[in-house]
Order: structure tokens, then C-alpha cells, then sequence
């Protein structure tokens, strides 16, 4: 009987491996398939020649397999370990009622899990191939600013205060340290927004996710479940902050003035694997430390249960270092040459840059495993009243936009200042977050990050990096910024949605009362 059990449990680990590489690969197959159409079209007249060479194409068909593989390991691995840890560390700690403790914990966490994040890590080496700043040191910076902006987003869950007036105060202190750059402010903008963009991914949106819903299904209340919503979104103001705050000093710097992006577009497997083995190691090992000394101190759980926790942080370090590798290897060089090459070409293909970063902003929303858990939470949340379809196709009309905006700043605006659309994207996502209700306000701010997830890291920013790095590019525009974009498109897309539901529900609710009244109901009755 023992051990028909310890089989049946084998065979249910299995089959959810395999559903998640089933998952993983129809996200990443919509990049197949653009890339496979290009490496065909190369040979036509229509795309410029040996864009894509057969040993590229090879690699590239090898790496997809590795980086399903790698996120499959990994989302597995989280589910038993990340989201554990997270739901155990946030009930425990505030049925302990100390504010001060949960603000050290909440702070320390997000630093760690931060530094963790996958699409981090590939954000810090451009940074740091440009020589701007040691990438373990932008990590930590910007795991500061997840790490104090985690705590705020608690001790506000704690506390039942409104996330809207927060999320408003905090991006005006922002656009207020936005003044105080000058020239080279713009660059400066592009890394910082996409830093925020990044740090919401495959572990930090679980964790946080999980961790804030302990807390506020301990503290209980009316609006426990709906307060548990927004804290993400909080979460991604810390990154902005903190990068503007670290890059204020540095901003009259000779390395700002002329960004460009010296990607290694013929790395070396071996050396590769061996870097992230050890990056990812010191990533996750402060996690697995901390949770360790954690339950020693406070919640002492069951030793068969911590082995699974422990066993699930070997999966996500497996996983980690395959995606990774497969990333570094393969998935980056090729973007960032594809970018590029088509702008190499000529002006008479610049257009085909611009149709490449639609198309590609239009299908990778379909295939995002993030999105569809998101569509799933707006259709419940609204009562069937936004339907999934609608969402999607939304989302993918703002990613699109937003990729192929990057596209013509870079191709046609020179010197188009970053803030120049970001601004206002911001300023509609604000006013509509003081417009409509709460949950959906949270639930918008919580979605920034869905759309930049693992394909905008690695294969849309260095797609976008390698046309600001063609010889052909006269614009002083980076190629930063566009994960940027792509996270503040959901949160007006996601609201105007709302704001549609909420207006839909008002009227059914009008007409329903109306058709209830009888002819005589408002007249008077006197007995």
C-alpha cells in the first residue's frame, strides 16, 4: 500500500512536469515560429540575407527545448518551495502582531528574492557589459528598493490603508526625482523603468502573492481578500526609485553619453553554464539560508515537510541554471542580431523592424503564462462581465504598441525622450486608478509586470538593443526602455476594463431596479 501510494505521487509529479513543459513551450512557440518564418523569408527579397545563419538557427532550436525545460523546472519547483515559504513566513509572522518585525523580514525578503529574479539577472549584465556599474551591485540596489517598498505594501495591508493614494504619492515623488536629472537623464529613465518591470517575474509575483495574502487572511476583515491585491504593483515603484537614486551621482558620467551594448553574439557554452551555475547559486542561497534559520526560530514545521521545501529550491536552481544557460547562449544573441541586422541592411528594411516588433509584441501576450492567470483573475473578479478574450487581445494591442513605439524612437525620433510617452501613459494609468474601484485599480498595478515577463527580457530587449546599436541608427536613443513601456501598458488597459465593468454592472443594476417598480409605486398610500 506504502508503496502503491509513493508511485501514485511519482506518476502526479510527472504529469505536472509535463503539463508545465507543455505550458512553457506554447509560450516560447509564438518566437519559434516568428523566428523560423525569418530564417525562411532571409533567402527572399523581402528580408535582408544571412540575417539567421543555419548554425544560429540550430542553437536557437536547441535552447527553445532547454529554456522549456529550465521554466517547467522551475515554475515546479516554486510551487514548493517560492510560494511555501512565502505563505508560511506571512502567517507566521503576523500572528505575531509586531510591526517593527514584519517591516526586517518583509525588507530582508525582498532583497533576497529580488536577486533571484531570472529577468533581473539579464537586465544587470547589459547594464554591466555597458560598464555603467558592477551588475551584483544593481541587483542588490534595486532589491533595496523591491525590499522597502515590500514592507510599505504590508504594513498598508496591516493597517487597511488605501493602495490608490499610495501608488499615486509615490510615483509623484517619482517624476520628482525625474527633475532633478539633466542630459543624460534619459538613459537613466530607460534602465530604471525596465528595472521595475523586470523585477515583477517567475519569483517575486508568487512569493509576493502569497506572502500578502497570508497576511492579510490572518488580520482578517472585510476586505481581506481584495487587500491582498496591489502589493506587486507597489513593489515595482521601489526599483524606479531606487535606480534613479543610485544613478543621480553618476549622471554627469562620460558612460552615460554614449550607450551601447556590446552583446557577445558567439558565446562559449562552457564558460556560460559555469557563470550561472554560480550566479544563480548566490541568487537562491541566501533564500534557503534564511528561510532555514527562519523556521528554526519561529515556526519549527514538520522535517518532512522542510525536505520538500528544500527539494523543491534544488528543482528551482535546476531550472534556473537551464534557462539561464539557454538564454545566454542562445535566445539573447540571437535577438539582439536580428535587431541588428535588419537595421544594417538599410533604410529600405528600417519598416520591417517596426512590423517585426508589432507582430512579436502581439503574440508573446498570447503565449505569457502570467497573462492567462491574470485573465482568469479579471474575468472572476468582474463576474463574468470582462470576458478572458477581451483581456488578451487588450494586453496584446498594448504590448505591440508599446514594442513598436520603442521601434520608432529608435528608427525615426531622434533624440526622443523616453518620458516623452512615458509620462503620459503613467498620468492616464493615475487618473484611472482614482476612477475606478479598488480591486481593479490593485489588480491593473499587479499586472504591470505579466507582459514583461521571460520573452521581453530575453529576446525583445536585446532585439530593441541591437537595432539602437546598428551602424546604420543615427538616433542617441538606447535600446533600454521598452520593458518599460510594456509594463505600464496593462495597467490602462486593465482599468479601462474595469472601468467598463463597473459602468456595465451599474446598468443592469438600473434596469433591474426599474423593471421591479410597478406603474403606482411612487405615489402616495394613506390608510
Amino acid at each position: 500500500m506504502f508503496y502503491q501510494k509513493r508511485w501514485k505521487d511519482y506518476l502526479n509529479k510527472m504529469k505536472q512536469l509535463f503539463l508545465k513543459i507543455r505550458e512553457s513551450l506554447f509560450s516560447i512557440l509564438p518566437v519559434f515560429i516568428i523566428v523560423g518564418v525569418i530564417f525562411g523569408l532571409q533567402y527572399s527579397p523581402v528580408f535582408p540575407n544571412d540575417l539567421i545563419s543555419v548554425e544560429t538557427f540550430l542553437i536557437f532550436i536547441g535552447c527553445v527545448v532547454a529554456i522549456s525545460l529550465g521554466m517547467s523546472l522551475f515554475s515546479l519547483g516554486s510551487e514548493t518551495a517560492m510560494t511555501k515559504v512565502g505563505n508560511i513566513i506571512g502567517s507566521s509572522i503576523t500572528k505575531r502582531r509586531s510591526i517593527i518585525l514584519m517591516v526586517i523580514i518583509a525588507f530582508l525578503l525582498g532583497i533576497m528574492i529580488t536577486i533571484a529574479e531570472p529577468d533581473l539577472t539579464v537586465l544587470s549584465s547589459l547594464v554591466e557589459n555597458n560598464g555603467l556599474i558592477d551588475g551584483f551591485v544593481f541587483k542588490l540596489v534595486i532589491g533595496v528598493g523591491v525590499g522597502s517598498f515590500f514592507a510599505v505594501g504590508l504594513v498598508r495591508i496591516v493597517l487597511q490603508k488605501p493602495l490608490k493614494l499610495w501608488i499615486v504619492f509615490f510615483y509623484l515623488i517619482v517624476f520628482a526625482l525625474a527633475c532633478l536629472f539633466g542630459a543624460n537623464g534619459n538613459r537613466i529613465f530607460e534602465i530604471s523603468f525596465d528595472a521595475s518591470g523586470v523585477t515583477t517575474g517567475p519569483v517575486a509575483v508568487p512569493f509576493l502573492l502569497t506572502f500578502g495574502a497570508g497576511v492579510a487572511t490572518v488580520r482578517g476583515g472585510k476586505n481581506s481578500s481584495s487587500d491582498s491585491f496591489g502589493l506587486t504593483g507597489l513593489c515595482s515603484i521601489g526599483p524606479i526609485i531606487a535606480s534613479m537614486i543610485l544613478f543621480l551621482p553618476l549622471q554627469n558620467s562620460p558612460v552615460f553619453e554614449s550607450i551601447t551594448n556590446p552583446i557577445d553574439v558567439t558565446p562559449s557554452l562552457g564558460p556560460v553554464i559555469l557563470h550561472t551555475m554560480l550566479e544563480v547559486l548566490i541568487a537562491i542561497g541566501p533564500i534557503i539560508a534564511f528561510f532555514i534559520i527562519y523556521n528554526f526560530i519561529f515556526t519549527r514545521i514538520r522535517a518532512k515537510e522542510m525536505l520538500k521545501i528544500l527539494f523543491g529550491f534544488v528543482i528551482v536552481y535546476v531550472g534556473l541554471v537551464i534557462f539561464l544557460s539557454a538564454a545566454n547562449f542562445g535566445l539573447i544573441p540571437l535577438g539582439y542580431r536580428l535587431g541588428r541586422g535588419i537595421l544594417d541592411a538599410g533604410p529600405d528594411y528600417y519598416y520591417l523592424a517596426v512590423v517585426l516588433g508589432i507582430t512579436i509584441g502581439l503574440v508573446i501576450v498570447f503565449a505569457e503564462p502570467s497573462v492567462q492567470i491574470l485573465v482568469n483573475q479579471v474575468e472572476e473578479v468582474s463576474g463574468r462581465a470582462i470576458s478572458k478574450l477581451s483581456v488578451t487581445i487588450s494586453l496584446a494591442i498594448g504590448v505591440a504598441s508599446a514594442i513598436g513605439l520603442s521601434v520608432i524612437r529608435i528608427v525615426y525620433g531622434n533624440n526622443f525622450n523616453f518620458m516623452y510617452a512615458y509620462v503620459p501613459l503613467c498620468g492616464v494609468a493615475l487618473l484611472l486608478c482614482l476612477i475606478v474601484s479598488d480591486t481593479y485599480a490593485a489588480i491593473a498595478f499587479d499586472s504591470g509586470g505579466v507582459a514583461s515577463g521571460a520573452m521581453a527580457s530575453c529576446f525583445v530587449l536585446p532585439f530593441i538593443i541591437g537595432i539602437g546599436d546598428s551602424s546604420n541608427t543615427v538616433s542617441t536613443v538606447s535600446g533600454f526602455g521598452v520593458i518599460g513601456y510594456i509594463a505600464v501598458m496593462p495597467i490602462i488597459t486593465i482599468q479601462l476594463l474595469g472601468l467598463f465593468a463597473d459602468i456595465k454592472k451599474k446598468v443592469v443594476y438600473a434596469r433591474a431596479r426599474k423593471s421591479l417598480l410597478l406603474p403606482n409605486d411612487d405615489q402616495i398610500i394613506s390608510f
